[in-house]
């Protein structure tokens, strides 16, 4: 406590397998081990897909849960034993159960239960999923009684004790990199729409397609004044004074259009896009909302973004919480330019990896 100065995650992860002790003497073990654990994840993600898309043909739900195996993030943690997929694990349970809840109309109190405590172990894992809370209990505040609201808020504050001590023993855990002049709040804000665009940009691309009658038609469909606007209005707020030093993190767009090929306004086009089509695939309610801002403020923190921090952790958040019925559009049918577009990407990195580019 207090003595780890590099400490820079909760370290549940950690406190879990140095208990297994047949694991924390074997390193080849406890890699064998996690990695076969790993193979879960895409499992507890078709049952979120089950809960969340029941119209959906669960072969096809299947296939999309499966696409997690060939993500490079999942991959290299698979492999290498990363906290990353602890704090994954703990979160599909977490949204399993809150979807469960929210099935039942929240009616059985219990799920809700779980779902707090399952989502506490995926933020003591890795504290950036702390963010999800705030969504989880804007829906709570117009959805449950006041009894239950109270009942929840009070289990949830006992569930944060231990992390308030420990986060008081280990400031670093939020101040590490305070000092870094990487980026700012709004530069940031562009970096991160960015990459979430490179995950939706399959989905546009194939709910165009399946609403296709004719230009005109389609385009209206695909456009929203008032989501136009206010995506114009963040882009333009961003923009002043933007910056990333270096080229360490930014995504995937960044380093192809500002460092590669020097084409910056490229980029920010495909921000924009990330913001419009971000609030485009929003449900129609305050807390679907809020949880838009929050994706697009919260890895807003002024050092390096990479964009493993988003895999596959925005994919799941994007198909079990965005609008349903725009999802299910995407997917039900001529589904190939999705599956077609995440296999490019994993060959094309493999590619890289293996030969260069």
């Amino acid at each position: 406590m207090g003595v780890d100065t590099k400490l820079l995650n909760y370290p549940l992860h950690n406190l879990i397998f140095s208990q297994l002790y047949f694991l924390a003497d074997d390193i080849k073990k406890y890699l064998f081990v996690y990695f076969s654990l790993s193979l879960i994840i895409p499992y507890l993600f078709f049952l979120n897909l089950s809960v969340s898309l029941k119209k959906t043909n669960k072969y096809l739900l299947i296939l999309i849960s499966g696409l997690i195996y060939i993500l490079p993030a999942f991959q290299y943690s698979a492999i290498w034993g990363n906290n990353h997929l602890t704090a994954l694990f703990f979160f599909l349970i977490g949204t399993l159960f809150h979807l469960k809840a929210r099935d039942n109309n929240f009616k059985k109190f219990g799920n809700s239960l779980i779902s707090i405590f399952f989502l506490s172990l995926a933020a003591y894992t890795r504290q950036y999923y702390a963010f999800f809370f705030i969504y989880i209990f804007f829906e709570f505040f117009t959805k449950l009684k006041f009894r239950s609201l109270l009942k929840i808020t009070i289990f949830t504050v006992f569930l944060s004790i231990p992390g308030v001590y420990f986060l008081i023993k280990n400031p670093l855990i939020l101040f590490a990199y305070h000092d870094l002049d990487i980026t700012n709040f709004r530069s940031s804000v562009l970096i991160s729409s960015s990459i979430y665009f490179f995950y939706i940009f399959p989905f546009v691309v194939q709910y165009f397609f399946n609403n296709f009658q004719n230009y005109k038609n389609t385009f209206i469909k695909l456009f929203n004044l008032k989501i136009f606007l206010a995506s114009l209005l963040i882009l333009i707020i961003c923009l002043s004074n933007f910056y990333y030093q270096g080229n360490i993190g930014g995504g995937l767009f960044y380093k192809l259009f500002t460092l590669i090929i020097d084409q910056k306004y490229i980029f920010f086009i495909l921000s924009f896009f990330g913001i419009y089509f971000i609030f485009f695939f929003t449900q129609k309610n305050f807390f679907s909302f809020v949880l838009s801002a929050l994706l697009l403020f919260t890895f807003s923190s002024g050092f390096f973004i990479f964009q493993k921090y988003f895999e596959p952790m925005f994919l799941i958040i994007f198909l079990l919480f965005f609008d349903r019925n725009k999802i299910e559009n995407c997917i039900k049918k001529n589904n190939f330019i999705i599956i077609f577009y995440y296999l490019s990407y994993y060959l094309s990195f493999n590619y890289i990896y293996l030969f260069g580019l």
